[in-house]
């Protein structure tokens, strides 16, 4: 049996191998810090023990095969598209079944970690955060190796921001794999995959056979805010991923996002973000 080390990425983008303490740290210099971003493949049969946690934050999104976890919280077997958080300073011990697999995961601190784990709803270990097959939480991981590589004075706060990305994107991932378990499953699920369409709230109430004042109130109950602002909170979440993502003119994300007036959609996301569309890409570029 094989100790399970951690592979991230060089400068120039090819993989190198750590210990699993490498760059254990603790800091509340930025809300988020990421300390390494990894893809764990080994060819055989691997065991990982630390025997004393590490400083910081450790999540895993398992990517094929299975792995057994277990701490003093409890254990778990986790499998593909299963997603687990490790608290800082606790003691670990991973083990794979004789088949291959593969996981990647992410190291952080900062001063609002568990804050945010706890914003998108994310849960820790020995809870398991399931992630339906339709998630792209592969896509978050890649665009950490790409800023890892870049390796310039502002890495670290643009790695803040992607792993804040990669929360929502998990957290979306989470949501949408619950949602069958819950009550107005078939309008919320309207909602995840049409917010960028237009969408009447009449229409809503009526796949949960309610009238619009009751719909109104149990969404509210049941999900934290009104319908309109979801949607609009949905919205908002796609421009973001566009303008750091894509070359589309604002007009274009905003037209994308459900929004054929350029202006309405700058003024939303300001007052949604406090700060513009262009603005936020240019800050995101630097």
């Amino acid at each position: 049996m094989n100790e399970c080390h951690l592979s991230t990425l060089n400068q120039d983008g090819k993989f190198k191998w750590w210990d699993i303490n490498h760059n254990s740290r603790e800091s509340q210099r930025l809300p988020l810090i990421t300390n390494i971003a990894a893809c764990v493949k080994p060819d055989i049969h691997s065991t990982c023990f630390n025997k004393n946690g590490r400083l910081d934050y450790f999540l895993l999104h398992m990517i094929s095969g299975s792995l057994y976890v277990k701490t003093a919280h409890g254990v778990a077997d986790i499998c593909e598209n299963d997603m687990i958080i490790i608290p800082p300073r606790t003691p670990y011990y991973l083990e794979s079944t004789k088949e291959p697999f593969c996981y990647l995961c992410v190291h952080f601190t900062g001063s609002q970690a568990l804050e945010k784990i706890e914003e998108y709803g994310l849960r820790l270990f020995p809870e398991i955060n399931s992630l339906n097959l339709e998630n792209h939480i592969q896509l978050r991981f890649k665009t950490l190796f790409e800023a890892i590589a870049k390796n310039d004075e502002l890495r670290e706060k643009e790695l803040g921001i992607l792993l804040e990305r990669l929360f929502i994107e998990a957290s979306r991932g989470v949501r949408n794999n619950e949602i069958d378990r819950i009550p107005l499953s078939r309008s919320i699920r309207h909602i995840n995959e049409f917010y960028s369409t237009d969408i009447k709230i009449t229409d809503l109430a009526k796949m949960e056979s309610m009238c619009m004042t009751t719909f109104n109130l149990k969404f509210k109950a049941q999900m934290g805010m009104p319908p309109t602002k979801y949607i609009i909170k949905l919205r908002m979440e796609y421009a973001l991923s566009l303008l750091e993502t894509s070359n589309m003119s604002i007009a274009q994300i905003g037209d994308a996002c459900g929004y054929s007036d350029v202006n309405f959609f700058s003024r939303t996301f300001k007052s949604f973000f406090g700060v513009s569309p262009t603005r936020y890409r240019a800050q995101f570029r630097i």
